[in-house]
């Protein structure tokens, strides 16, 4: 061997940055895009009503939030990268599962699609707070948004034509192809299991109650907290209920996946977005898209006679919304102590589990008495009460 390679070979892996990142969470929203549209009209012919898709994405949201508050206690016996991987065989063994069609699959495909996603999730927020300075989160978010949101443009279209093309179970093929791309791009990363984001004075991870009451007791947490499961609500509910307004009203499924395509490419817009986020501050912009988002869902919601007319409401509200994503999730990134991060991130990674039950359970009675257009009303309402509580973000953030 040459002492050119051996030279190679000895100098250390280069640390992974924010445009692996990118590719990391991008192929991840690919898994889940690409059955975003097909997923809930599946289950609405399985499930047979509207509010049976709300039970159903339910359980798995209740699966996932139990699974996630021991988060911690998994990842002292696992560790990060194996029980990121396992997230991922979480997520592609539910899409394989989501081929059979039959109520028990379908029940413990939602299961381990949900808390595959919660492993993974707090997993690779760990490694972000590890890899990436504070001071570069204001540039890494938007370009980690920007991935995400290329896959979430791209997904929802290529599933139905695939659909389309091959029959039902070639969207839910793609999603585990695209899940075990991931696991394969993880693995090359070589993140590793040492405990460098978090100090020799933390000792074994606590109860995950006295974690979540450590984590009440800081405002700064609990206000990113809040505002990211409003945040994850709005987007669950436009991936789940758009599908279902556009075969409900007559647009037909195909309408429905170009409306969650055009939805999705304003996440495109987030470079744009995090600009503004540095130069206004994240206070203003946060107001300012939660404002003009209520509008928009709540027009939708009134406007729901006039199909395309409800549907351009909706998409200018996701318009509206998708400024949120230019700083990402940087208001947690910089509330959260470095000591505090492995107690801290699981409990802020379950948001989207306490989201998914939130608008799950809420709307599962909603829609048992009400059409569909009560979903945007209702989202009308909470945009507004986020765009208050809003108002209380630092002001030099």
């Amino acid at each position: 061997m040459s002492t050119a390679a051996i030279a190679s070979r000895m100098r250390p892996a280069r640390r992974p940055g924010a445009g692996a990142f990118a590719v990391l969470f991008g192929l991840e929203s690919l898994s889940r895009s690409v059955i975003a549209v097909v997923l809930p009209i599946q289950t609405l012919q399985v499930m047979g009503s509207d509010e049976g898709v709300s039970a159903l994405f339910l359980v798995g949201a209740v699966a996932a939030l139990c699974l996630a508050f021991f988060i911690p206690r998994l990842i002292e016996r696992l560790g990060r990268v194996h029980l990121s991987a396992l997230g991922i065989l979480f997520m592609a063994a539910a899409a394989v599962l989501f081929v059979f069609q039959d109520l028990p699959a379908q029940v413990l495909g939602f299961v381990l699609r949900a808390g595959g996603f919660a492993f993974l999730y707090a997993g690779l927020s760990l490694f972000v707070m590890e890899h990436i300075p504070r001071d570069k989160l204001g540039r890494s978010e938007p370009l980690r948004m920007l991935s995400v949101g290329v896959a979430w443009t791209v997904g929802p279209l290529l599933g139905v034509w695939i659909e389309a093309l091959w029959g039902p179970w070639a969207p839910f093929a793609a999603s585990a192809a695209a899940a075990l791309v991931l696991l394969g791009y993880f693995r090359r990363q070589r993140f590793g299991d040492r405990p460098a984001c978090v100090p020799k004075t933390q000792s074994r991870a606590a109860s995950p109650w006295a974690n979540l009451a450590g984590f009440l007791a800081q405002p700064r947490l609990v206000l990113s907290w809040v505002q990211a499961i409003g945040r994850t609500i709005f987007w669950a509910s436009f991936l789940i209920y758009t599908p279902l307004y556009a075969v409900v009203t007559g647009l037909g499924a195909e309408a429905s996946g170009l409306l969650v395509a055009l939805g999705s490419a304003f996440m495109m817009m987030t470079p744009v977005w995090g600009w503004l986020a540095r130069r206004f501050g994240i206070r203003r912009v946060s107001v300012a898209a939660f404002s003009l988002s209520a509008v928009a869902m709540t027009a939708a919601g009134l406007l729901a006679a006039t199909p395309w007319l409800g549907a351009a409401c909706i998409v200018a509200g996701v318009g509206a919304m998708s400024m949120i994503d230019g700083y990402g999730n940087a208001l947690f990134y910089r509330a959260c102590k470095p000591s505090q991060r492995l107690a801290m991130t699981p409990i802020f990674a379950a948001q989207r589990n306490v989201a998914d039950i939130t608008q799950a359970g809420i709307f599962a009675v909603l829609l048992s008495f009400f059409p569909i257009q009560v979903v945007y009303l209702s989202l009308g309402a909470m945009l507004l009460g986020l765009a208050i509580i809003s108002t209380r973000i630092h002001a030099r953030l």
